[in-house]
């Protein structure tokens, strides 16, 4: 839109899809358009996602950390997840997968990074700094097991987990016999090591990296490619750089209409009518990459030829770019938190854990 046919009234309607859609399109899925978070201008959002996420990782660090301003931080983080608009199901999806992660992370530092402390919880051997080469009942059985499973449904992965779980509670309910041929030395002993500090830290650990994962999708669901561009705009960016992105996110949203599509078409052809590995399944995501390839080269002549039907130079000054959104007070509000919080993640900052267990 021009410059000229610009009206105060048009502020209202900044950044906004036609009248009647509830949703829109972001660079991750698909968001509510009255998202509260989306009021807030884009380089805001990029400012305090980026403190944010620097006070976290000062919170979070092993020599001295503090759990009440993880705690408190990721409240924050909780609130703009909870205001950026994603859809209920998948803001589900993505708080299941992050599960996984975060007791990963919560069972490394607790087994593999022994903190001293004040109070030692558990103190156990784990390996005695050699290996054992001989004969067993359950090592027998355990063989016997996987051999069994790959017969029954020619699978290994679910068969080798089963058949060590099995062999684990049954190796410790009822000891069996064992025969030791040879002892190699390898490694060093080591023990598992808990004591409170090491619980102090891997809680701080898990509440600070999600407190980060928390407003890193927010603030990806809550961008748009436009806004993207409406910023550089602003931050006065060169105008080729500009083209270049729009360009990369545009063929990124093609490829992922492209990849529904082949992908629909697949199952349409019932590849999934029968139980797969999952290497077959990894043939068949590496089988769209043949027709993925084709149609970004065909995506990209036709948005070449599409630029040159439109006369469409780099050299050439452009218009305004209507999706440029103003600066508000929210805005300058937002920035001030955010130079607030780089001051607790640069400068000194009183220890909040420390001064309550004192």
């Amino acid at each position: 839109m021009s410059s000229s046919g610009y009206s105060a009234q048009d502020e209202k309607v900044y950044l906004q899809p036609p009248a009647g859609r509830r949703y829109v399109r972001s660079f991750l899925f698909s968001r509510r358009i009255d998202a509260p978070f989306t009021r807030v201008h884009l380089i805001a959002r990029v400012l305090l996602v980026l403190c944010l996420s620097s006070v976290q990782l000062r919170a979070i660090n092993a020599d001295r950390p503090d759990l009440v301003l993880a705690a408190v931080l990721w409240v924050v983080s909780f609130l703009l997840f909870l205001g950026s608009g994603m859809q209920a199901r998948i803001a589900r999806l993505y708080l299941l997968l992050t599960l996984p992660v975060l007791l990963s992370l919560f069972s490394t530092w607790m087994l593999f990074n022994p903190v001293p402390g004040s109070a030692i919880l558990i103190h156990a051997p784990v390996y005695p700094g050699y290996i054992s080469i001989g004969l067993s009942i359950w090592g027998a059985l355990w063989l016997a097991m996987v051999g069994g499973y790959y017969l029954w449904r020619r699978g290994l992965v679910v068969g080798i987990l089963l058949a060590t779980l099995i062999a684990l509670v049954l190796g410790l309910l009822f000891p069996a016999p064992g025969w030791t041929l040879a002892r190699i030395p390898f490694f060093h002993p080591l023990s598992l090591l808990i004591s409170d500090r090491t619980l102090l830290v891997a809680i701080t650990k898990v509440i600070g990296y999600s407190g980060m994962v928390l407003t890193t999708i927010s603030l990806v669901v809550t961008s748009r490619d436009v806004e993207l561009i409406g910023a550089l705009r602003q931050l006065r960016i060169p105008q080729p750089l500009i083209f270049f992105l729009s360009t990369v996110f545009r063929a990124l949203d093609l490829a992922l209409l492209d990849y529904n599509t082949i992908r629909q078409a697949q199952l349409a052809r019932a590849i999934n009518a029968r139980p797969r590995s999952f290497i077959r399944r990894l043939r068949d995501l590496a089988s769209i990459a043949v027709p993925m390839v084709a149609m970004m080269i065909r995506r990209s002549s036709e948005i070449g030829d599409a630029l040159v039907a439109r006369g469409y130079s780099l050299r050439r000054s452009t218009e305004e770019f209507y999706e440029t959104s103003p600066w508000r007070l929210l805005d300058w509000c937002v920035l001030l938190f955010s130079l607030f919080l780089l001051y607790l993640a640069l400068g000194p900052y009183p220890n909040l854990t420390a001064a309550w267990l004192a």
